[in-house]
């Protein structure tokens, strides 16, 4: 077992053992949101506070093309934002845009979803309430921050990035607009009104998703995108 593993097992032990809702918790950690709608609507309020940088622990990724984390990310770039996330290596096989949608991306030991705000709180994933619904829990100080922090550098060091050094992305910042626009099923005509541009080149850009992800047909391409194509399978 890894030094990341290990610190990763004792923070998800102490977690289990005392974030649960309507019990007393530890100074410095408080409930953050139950529910996957919950967290992300609190995430948004965090994202205009953020100051230096977002790092990001999370074992799975699946492409959803309306996930409204990717505006919050492009907002945190624009801001110049430190933003760096580490994944397991096999969530390339769901989400092959994954390496174009971040460019920072690590591959590592991820155990659990934790979140690391400008070193000073975190966001950590909590056991699943009774009805089965996740919940998350917010680190300011203490013992639950430390070991956060603790368990991302641990990780850091034991990962690699998923780009190879000195290589571009697979698909351009145009190209992912039209990828999850295709996920969406609309067609080259609808894709190019809404982006300003001939359906030739929607066309060009199709041509370039189908290579990124493995694919013979959009039908495919689209199955490939969303992690439930024949890669994610094998």
């Amino acid at each position: 077992m890894s030094e990341a593993q290990r610190l990763a097992l004792a923070l998800m032990g102490r977690m289990n053992e005392l974030a649960h809702p309507g019990r007393p918790h530890p100074p410095g950690l408080s409930s953050f949101g139950v529910g996957q709608a919950e967290v992300m609507e609190r995430l948004s309020t965090l994202e205009p506070r953020t100051r230096t940088s977002v790092w990001n622990i999370i074992p799975t990724l699946i492409f959803d093309p309306e996930d409204f984390s990717y505006t919050l990310d492009a907002r945190s770039r624009d801001r110049g934002i430190d933003l760096q996330t580490i994944t397991l290596p096999r969530t390339l096989r769901f989400h092959p845009l994954l390496s174009s949608l971040n460019t920072n991306l690590r591959l590592g030991p991820v155990l659990f979803n934790c979140i690391i705000i400008d070193s000073q709180m975190a966001v950590i994933a909590g056991p699943d309430t009774a009805d089965g619904a996740t919940t998350a829990w917010l680190a300011t100080s203490g013992e639950f921050l430390a070991s956060a922090l603790g368990m991302w550098h641990a990780t850091f060091a034991e990962s690699r990035t998923a780009l190879p050094e000195g290589s571009t992305p697979p698909l351009t910042p145009r190209q992912l607009d039209v990828a999850r626009a295709v996920c969406l099923g609309r067609t080259d005509a609808a894709i190019a009104r809404q982006l300003g541009t001939s359906e030739r080149t929607i066309a060009r850009h199709v041509a370039a998703i189908l290579d990124a992800t493995g694919a013979s047909s959009r039908s495919e391409a689209v199955l490939n995108m969303l992690g439930r194509g024949r890669h994610s399978r094998t």
